[in-house]
């Protein structure tokens, strides 16, 4: 397990749902809250449009399938 401060955010990459659905969310890493307004990110895979979205890592989960969930 790692130690340190929990994430700020999780990081996820978005592709298209089938048949115009609702996008499926894979998580590809996580992201903290730095000085100076900052936002530090480490990613475990990259995107490949080069895109990501970050959630807040204590709220809700997005209400659409998560492919992959890096937390443990």
């Amino acid at each position: 397990m790692a130690k340190g401060p929990k994430p700020s955010y999780e990081v996820f990459v978005s592709q298209p749902g089938q048949n115009g659905g609702k996008p499926f969310y894979t998580k590809i890493g996580a992201a903290w809250n730095v000085a100076s307004d900052g936002i530090s990110i480490k990613l475990h895979a990259l995107p490949v449009d080069g895109s990501i979205i970050l959630f807040p890592a204590k709220a809700e989960r997005p209400t659409v399938p998560i492919r992959g969930d890096l937390s443990s």
